[in-house]
């Protein structure tokens, strides 16, 4: 078997290079409506583009164009980085039902004993 001994420093710019010309090119989803985008991207976080609203002030979102989407909140952002110069304004919403946080402090039991000594303490 023969080996080719390959130039270190060369070998590193063309991958660096072949990586940049792999990269994908961002994608911009068709018009689709809120329901749409729901059934597409279940329980996710999306950014949005274009959005169609019923009035300039109302929340609800009557169709839009998706340019990111993922899991996390962080993973639509990503992709949509290469929109920001194309769009000045891009929503992030997600598209399942948000469970409200844990409550980070201790939970108080108001027994007898402490209740008598509130009272006394009055």
């Amino acid at each position: 078997m023969q080996y080719q001994k390959l130039d270190n420093v060369a070998g590193w710019a063309t991958m660096t290079r072949m990586s940049a010309a792999e990269k994908i090119a961002p994608e911009i989803s068709e018009t689709l409506t809120w329901r749409q985008i729901c059934e597409r991207y279940p329980d996710q976080w999306v950014c949005v583009v274009e959005v169609a609203r019923a009035s300039p002030n109302a929340f609800e979102i009557l169709a839009a164009r998706v340019i990111g989407h993922g899991k996390t909140r962080r993973a639509p952002f990503e992709q949509a980085r290469a929109w920001h110069a194309t769009y000045e304004l891009i929503g992030h919403y997600y598209t399942g039902k948000l469970k409200p946080p844990v409550p980070r402090y201790p939970r108080i039991v108001m027994t007898d004993e402490i209740r008598d000594l509130v009272r006394s303490r009055r």
